[in-house]
């Protein structure tokens, strides 16, 4: 069968050249699905009446409807079970697996029943218009189903016995994300909201009465958390303006208790979307759940044994988020949900995605790199063109000494915890107290000059560690917090004399800064040789994480290159709960790095959109809409000059009254900045006098796209709309349709061997020219 499939591709190919299908006007070409995979949006484990053990998945693409993988992990087999028909495709977030056996999720809004006995949904409905998405989902001793909204932080039910549905209004006016829900055996509901202004709040749904539990006055970006306890009443915690505060909940009221107080979670059926791991009834154990690889593992503790069971499925693959051209000619996207990296050379014409997971928003070109920000974190990634794709990369590593394993079964503690973190290879040490220390013992064969090298780890969690040898310190202290989990650079003591027998490698761990009195080590060596000589070269990244802009920058839909050649800027919308978003600046040659914050440029406002002036200057546009779940504080978007110089704003101005948001910014060969403001309008502007000399009203042609504006090779400007594509040519600004989309478009552009390439959904489209 497989041969047959392949020998239809081929001459397909042969037909087409080599694209997947051509449309009637012959110059749009469907190169086809860049990235054919589905992402995994929760995993719950359960046993049938019949005794099935099954692994039930959740799924988000791009499919006409959502679908479902259930499989049976004793006899293999996984189904592929589309959603009701009607209900359209939606990201589940929250579900739940009943005391009933029944799985509840949702798509999108709509509530859905499934039974995993029969193999069939057996309830859709829609609780609530006024959310968009359930995050949370939980059980009510009396088997009714709360579910926390997104959009709005609504809280609705359903019951399974009457198949009634409730909506029981918002828990916050204000607030977006109504993320957890717990319920007691005093019959009322608590929810932990956020994230703008975090919030615990109780419900009954007896009378309908909601409390908040918190002062106001109190209330910072966070979101709460509640949880049901093993005692049968809730708790919750949350960070207010002081500290975390902790709370045990009964009947409407929070007691604030100390965190030692906090009871044990009792397991419930509720996932959140990334979870895939859980407990089957007869104790064997859901280990990793990988959709995108499509297998899972079930391990088995009675027996000490594991296995692997593959399984496929059928996705229309994930949307295209951002594409680029490339400075070797060839076209450059991303996709989400799952996020992968794509590149199609024109020659070829069929896509081509990568491993490992990098949500690109925005792309910028400078020099033989591409760059551009992850969401989340406001992490910003250079890949180089002219090198291979090796995402993962490979630290120094040591020659010789004791490693993983190994080096656990040499350490010992009396003041602290040692495991040994398998998917690191490293030994972490925890300190009982403040401090703690872990020892290695080491073996010397001769008397001579040595050198102990150590290889530590770096992470957020980290303190700092005083190295001795047999109780002389040696060396200044490494210190190990790090914002980010990575191998550290080598430390490397001596050169020492020691004599030959055993000796004792000492950490004093200690906590400091915002660390805690934690070490990770992968390797000690002791050696006669120089610490050159023992260590591998390093193998940098490619693509390179350079830089981190969190939380000023958490959503980067802006790239720009500078004029200089060096420089590159990333920008876009802060994190969860904030208003008001930053530039990154990084240079590729000093590897120097530079945040100008919302209260360095314009307050309250997140730069969407930037384009590199010839001075050096850089013309951004605007938007006053927040990080998510923050509403905004200012009315208008606003287009500035920052001076490359001074980092100042030399020139602000509203381009077009009452718009809300500039997506995108292009600088012109006639050395004006062309943009788009909202959905709906066009502008032209000129630095060198601060107007804006040109607007026009291109609803016509649809809304906007990602990235969706690229000069061309014949100085036109071209816009990739969701009804149409267009052209503005300099001077006289006169907007030309190239074509009609065979679809809403949602991201552009590359403009490379005569043709602009744009996507449609999950499908790379290119229009010739």
């Amino acid at each position: 069968m497989k041969r047959c499939i392949m020998i239809a591709c081929l001459l397909g190919l042969m037909i087409l050249g080599t694209v997947c299908a051509l449309a009637d006007d012959g110059r749009l070409i469907d190169h086809g699905v860049a990235v054919p995979l589905a992402e995994c949006r929760g995993v719950v484990t359960t046993q049938t009446e019949d005794g099935r053990c099954l692994a039930i998945a959740c799924s988000l693409d791009l499919s006409p409807r959502g679908w479902i993988l259930v499989t049976d992990i004793d006899t293999g087999e996984t189904k592929q079970i589309s959603c009701p028909e009607g209900i359209a495709n939606a990201a589940p977030y929250g579900s739940a697996l009943a005391s009933t056996g029944k799985l509840y999720t949702a798509q999108g809004r709509v509530l859905l029943e499934f039974d995993p006995d029969s193999s069939e949904w057996t309830f859709q409905g829609t609780p609530s218009k006024k959310v968009g998405a359930y995050l949370w989902m939980t059980e009510a001793p009396d088997g009714v189903i709360w579910c926390g909204g997104y959009g709005g932080a609504g809280l609705t039910s359903f019951n399974p016995q009457t198949r009634e549905m409730a909506d029981h209004g918002l828990m916050d006016d204000k607030e977006q994300y109504l993320s957890r829900v717990a319920c007691g055996d005093d019959g009322w509901i608590y929810c932990g909201i956020g994230t703008s202004h975090g919030n615990l709040v109780a419900y009954s749904p007896a009378g309908g009465e909601r409390v908040g539990l918190v002062p106001d006055d109190m209330r910072v970006i966070a979101t709460g958390t509640v949880y049901r306890a093993v005692d049968g009443k809730v708790y919750g915690q949350i960070a207010l303006s002081d500290k975390t505060h902790y709370y045990r909940m009964w009947e409407g009221a929070a007691e604030e208790i100390e965190q030692s107080a906090m009871a044990a979670a009792e397991p419930n059926g509720s996932i959140y979307w990334g979870q895939k791991t859980g407990e089957f009834p007869d104790g064997r154990k859901l280990a990793d759940y990988d959709l995108v690889n499509k297998w899972l593992s079930v391990s088995d503790p009675a027996t000490n044994t594991s296995k692997r069971i593959e399984f496929d499925y059928v996705s229309e693959g994930s949307v295209i988020r951002v594409m680029t051209g490339g400075p070797d000619g060839k076209v450059y996207g991303n996709s989400a949900h799952p996020s992968r990296n794509f590149v199609c050379d024109p020659e070829e014409g069929v896509p081509h995605y990568r491993e490992g997971a990098i949500a690109v928003k925005g792309y910028g070109v400078q020099g033989n790199c591409i760059f551009g920000g992850h969401y989340g974190g406001g992490l910003l990634y250079v890949y180089d063109v002219t090198k291979p794709w090796t995402l993962a990369g490979a630290p120094a590593r040591l020659v010789g000494g004791q490693a993983g394993k190994e080096l656990l079964e040499v350490a010992s503690s009396d003041d602290g915890k040692l495991d040994f973190i398998d998917s690191y290879g490293l030994v972490l040490f925890r300190a009982d107290g403040e401090s703690g220390s872990a020892h290695f013992d080491l073996q010397v064969e001769a008397d001579g000059r040595y050198y102990v090298i150590v290889a530590p780890y770096e992470s957020p969690g980290y303190g700092q560690a005083r190295f001795s040898i047999d109780g002389s310190a040696i060396g200044e202290p490494y210190v190990g917090y790090s914002q980010q989990v990575q191998p550290g650079p080598h430390v490397v003591y001596g050169p020492l004399t020691l004599t030959a027998g055993k000796h004792q490698l000492t950490a004093l761990v200690e906590k400091t800064g915002e660390g805690n009195p934690w070490i990770g080590i992968t390797q000690v060596v002791v050696t006669q040789q120089e610490p050159e000589q023992v260590a591998t070269e390093a193998q940098t990244p490619n693509p390179e994480l350079v830089a981190r802009f969190a939380p000023d920058i958490n959503v980067p839909w802006g790239a720009a290159a500078h004029a200089d050649g060096e420089h590159i800027l990333i920008s876009g919308q802060p994190g969860y709960g904030y208003v008001g978003g930053g530039i990154g600046i990084f240079n590729l040659k000093t590897r120097e790095e530079q945040l100008l914050k919302h209260t360095d440029l314009i307050e309250y406002h997140s730069v969407m959109a930037m384009a590199a002036l010839p001075n050096g200057d850089i013309v951004c546009g605007t938007t006053v809409s927040g990080g998510h779940g923050a509403a905004a504080v200012e009315k208008e978007a606003v287009l500035f000059v920052l001076d490359w110089e001074t980092k100042t704003i030399s020139l602000k101005k509203s381009p077009m009254a009452g718009a809300k948001s500039i997506g995108l910014l292009r600088t012109g060969p006639d050395g004006l900045v062309y943009g788009t403001a909202d959905t709906t309008g066009l502008f032209v502007f000129d630095p060198a006098t601060g107007e804006v000399v040109h607007r026009a009203d291109i609803t016509e042609y649809g809304g906007g796209t990602v990235n969706g504006m690229e000069v061309g090779e014949d100085g036109s400007i071209y816009l990739v709309r969701t009804k149409a594509i267009i052209r503005v040519k300099p001077g006289t600004f006169e907007v030309e349709k190239l074509c009609d989309t065979p679809g809403p478009a949602n991201a552009g552009t590359a403009i490379k061997a005569g043709r602009i390439w744009f996507a449609v959904g999950t499908h790379l489209w290119s229009c010739g020219l």
